[in-house]
C-alpha cells in the first residue's frame, strides 16, 4: 500500500495558502474569485487545477474541501501541501484509518483532515469522500 507523503512540502502549484478559520476575503484573495456557490454556505473556487469548496459559517471558512478538476487525481504531494498550508505552526498526527480514508487531527486539536486513499482495485484516481467528490476535507473544531 502506498503510504501518504510526509507533511513538509510547498503549497498548492503556486501559493495557495488559505487556511481553515479565514474569512471569505482572505480565502478569495489566496484562491482568486469565486466560480459560484455551492450551497448558501457554501463558496467554490478553482485554483491550480484544483477545485476547494469552502464551508462558511459567519463569513470564516469552518471546513475546505478539495478535489482534482474532472479525471485528475491529487498527488501525495499536494495533499502534504495542503495538510501543511493548514497546520498553522502545528503538526498532523495520524489518528485513524479505514480501508477508503486516513484520518488526522492537528497537535492542537482544533482542526481534522480527511484524506481519501488511492483507488488500488481500479488504479485509478482516489476513492471521492463527500457528494462533492473530496480528498482532501480539513474542518475546523469546535
Amino acid at each position: 500500500m502506498k503510504a501518504i507523503a510526509p507533511l513538509t512540502v510547498l503549497a498548492l502549484s503556486g501559493s495557495a495558502e488559505a487556511r481553515i478559520g479565514e474569512t471569505l476575503d482572505q480565502c478569495s484573495y489566496y484562491y482568486g474569485a469565486s466560480i459560484g456557490h455551492v450551497a448558501k454556505d457554501q463558496v467554490k473556487f478553482s485554483h491550480g487545477h484544483i477545485y476547494i469548496i469552502v464551508h462558511v459559517r459567519d463569513n470564516r471558512s469552518v471546513r475546505e474541501d478539495f478535489a482534482p478538476e474532472a479525471g485528475g487525481t491529487l498527488s501525495d504531494h499536494q495533499i502534504a501541501a495542503i495538510l501543511k498550508d493548514n497546520a498553522e505552526g502545528h503538526t498532523w498526527e495520524r489518528i485513524g484509518e479505514s480501508h477508503t480514508k486516513v484520518t488526522f487531527i492537528r497537535t492542537d486539536g482544533h482542526a481534522r483532515a480527511e484524506v481519501a486513499k488511492p483507488n488500488y482495485q481500479a488504479d485509478e484516481g482516489r476513492i471521492k469522500l463527500t457528494t462533492t467528490g473530496a480528498e482532501v476535507i480539513i474542518r475546523a473544531r469546535p
